[in-house]
């Protein structure tokens, strides 16, 4: 999935936050490190590689529906 760091994250801000999908543990990266890393770097936490950005965040449905008044 296009969006993880290692994995075509795009990004540009020189450090900006990911979070994991599993157990929802935040990291922040550097926009070097999304654009550089060969792999999809594994959670401190849960050692899963399902990264999700802030724009993954805001376009998730059940995000969406809770906006909606």
């Amino acid at each position: 999935m296009a969006g993880r760091p290692g994995d075509g994250c795009g990004d540009p801000r020189p450090t900006h936050p990911h979070w994991c999908g599993t157990c929802g543990a935040q990291r922040l990266f550097s926009a070097e490190e999304c654009t550089l890393l060969m792999i999809v770097p594994p959670c401190s936490r849960c050692q899963g590689t399902n990264w999700h950005g802030e724009v993954d965040e805001f376009t998730a449905p059940d995000y969406r529906e809770k906006q909606q008044p």
